[in-house]
């Protein structure tokens, strides 16, 4: 059940970031942070047992959801790239607690493994055609 948490909560975090990015002009930090705040706010409330520990996933998740339209411009990469920090986020939940920039870690280090899977399949099958 708490992947499931973590999942939906990374998903909503980075869509809202991003729609409120792209779609209503706020840009990334902003998005960001309204994001954040709100999951700071909200999930405590909805989640009165465990709601304070997703709001960390939110944040990276946020994080995710800055990313440039040049390095995440579909919709599933961007889908792709959150659950994968909600992976990693799970899997890392132990490891390194209370020092700062795992969130930023983990959401960079998923960013750019969906990009860059991407541009070497890309790459490869131009160099098929």
């Amino acid at each position: 059940m708490y992947f499931l948490q973590v999942l939906v909560v990374a998903l909503a975090a980075g869509l809202l970031t991003r729609f409120l990015t792209y779609r209503i002009q706020r840009g990334p930090v902003l998005s960001s942070a309204v994001v954040t705040v709100a999951a700071g706010l909200l999930l405590p409330v909805l989640f009165p047992q465990g709601g304070g520990t997703l709001v960390p996933v939110a944040a990276c998740a946020s994080y995710v959801g800055m990313s440039s339209e040049n390095r995440l411009g579909k919709l599933w990469q961007m889908v792709l790239a959150l659950s994968l920090a909600a992976v990693l986020y799970v899997a890392s939940s132990s490891i390194f607690n209370g020092i700062g920039g795992k969130g930023g870690t983990i959401a960079a280090i998923s960013v750019i493994a969906v990009w860059g899977s991407f541009q070497i399949i890309l790459a490869h099958t131009q160099d098929i055609s």
